[in-house]
């Protein structure tokens, strides 16, 4: 998903976030109630080496910032259960090889 359509929407977006390492083929997904503060929050934490991830934070910091994207995964409407929808993300995630960090 296009993130500069999510910063221009006046409504907060909920859904799925992921972090996606892309040398390593390594994934951190997360819910969110408003995508652009978590983009921000999620960066933040990572710049900061303050993430709740101890993995993600340190493939970041030796691998850093180019090599790593944070979008909107999966949009989710008012009514979709945001903990159900992630399971299913990482369910998908795994399927497709993907390592997910805790």
């Amino acid at each position: 998903m296009n993130i500069e359509d999510i910063f221009s929407r006046p409504e907060p977006v909920r859904g799925i976030i992921a972090i996606k390492n892309l040398k390593a083929n390594r994934a951190y997904l997360c819910t969110t109630e408003d995508a652009v503060r978590s983009f921000r929050e999620e960066r933040f934490s990572l710049d900061l080496s303050m993430h709740k991830s101890e993995e993600l934070q340190r493939d970041y910091t030796e691998t850093g910032l180019e090599l790593f994207t944070i979008e909107l995964d999966t949009e989710a409407s008012p009514s979709d259960n945001l903990d159900e929808l992630l399971k299913k993300r990482k369910e998908a995630y795994e399927r497709e090889g993907i390592v997910l960090y805790s």
